[in-house]
């Protein structure tokens, strides 16, 4: 009984995983195509105060202070 739950699961699985990415690669110029139209362009000018997500951050530095030695090297 267990045998044949695991292997509904897993017949279940590779479908829903067949499944999602036969959705994902049907059309994909057309959808591309479709999302590409209704994406508007702004001029940098109108929208100056826009926060803007993405691009590189600087790195950011750490430091602390060394551990005090509980134990003299001698």
């Amino acid at each position: 009984m267990r045998g044949l739950t695991l292997l509904i699961a897993t017949i279940l699985t590779f479908g829903y995983g067949f499944a999602a990415q036969a959705a994902m690669t049907f059309e994909r110029q057309q959808t591309y195509a479709r999302v590409a139209r209704t994406v508007e362009t702004v001029s940098p000018v109108e929208d100056a105060n826009r926060v803007w997500y993405g691009g590189m951050l600087d790195p950011i530095t750490v430091e602390a202070p060394a551990a005090p030695v509980k134990c003299p090297v001698t």
